[in-house]
């Protein structure tokens, strides 16, 4: 029958195991990816793309922000609560609940650290659209779990038949594309690591490479 000293080292031995395991699970469990942002300039799709993916995968989501600015048709499901007071934009800041609040074109943002912990926590994919200056932030946050991609327009042929075709004036599409090069040449000097996707083709081409990026990180 073992004596008192070897069943205490076996003791030892067994809890250290175990916590040796437990730290592992708990790494594996805090290295999985889990969300994705998407960045790019107006017309390069991200709205579009990322709604499709939606669509062919059911169980992933959107991380909710909030918003001070009206409901639009583009929205996607479960991407903003609209309408969001400056009063309560100012109580979430003094209450500390944001990860970061930004203004863009007049209207106010904000992503809560709850509502990004909950992606964090799911067992599926959450997506959101970003400014550059949130995917710092995010990716700070959850260092290890953020893929960043980048959509980029088509080139400038392509793209100006697009924004043509939308019924933009020439002034409006001469400065768009103008803010697609500025949008395209700081994104590739960025210390962010991003995945750049062109969105020259068809919309099925764009989400299969995107999705092939995503299949590299999972």
């Amino acid at each position: 029958m073992p004596d008192t000293t070897t069943l205490g080292l076996l003791s030892f031995v067994i809890a250290f195991a175990c916590l040796a395991f437990w730290m592992y699970w708990q790494y594996q469990q805090w290295s999985y990816l889990r969300i994705i942002t998407f960045t790019g300039p107006s017309g390069a799709g991200k709205t579009t793309i990322v709604g499709e993916l939606l669509k062919r995968h059911s169980k992933w989501k959107m991380v909710l922000s909030l918003t001070s600015r009206e409901p639009r048709n583009s929205d996607l499901l479960g991407e903003y609560r609209c309408d969001v007071s400056r009063r309560e934009f100012l109580q979430i800041k003094e209450d500390n609940k944001d990860l970061w609040i930004e203004s863009f074109h007049g209207n106010m943002y904000a992503t809560l650290g709850a509502d990004v912990m909950k992606a964090l926590l799911s067992k599926e994919l959450s997506l959101m659209q970003l400014l550059s200056v949130s995917v710092r932030k995010i990716r700070a946050y959850a260092p290890g779990r953020v893929l960043s991609i980048f959509m980029l327009p088509p080139g400038e042929e392509e793209l100006r038949r697009r924004l043509m075709k939308r019924g933009e004036s020439p002034e409006q599409i001469d400065k768009r594309i103008s803010d697609c090069g500025k949008w395209e040449e700081e994104a590739k000097k960025s210390d962010i690591p991003y995945e750049f996707v062109r969105n020259s083709g068809t919309i099925a081409e764009a989400v299969h490479n995107v999705e092939q990026i995503i299949k590299k990180y999972l």
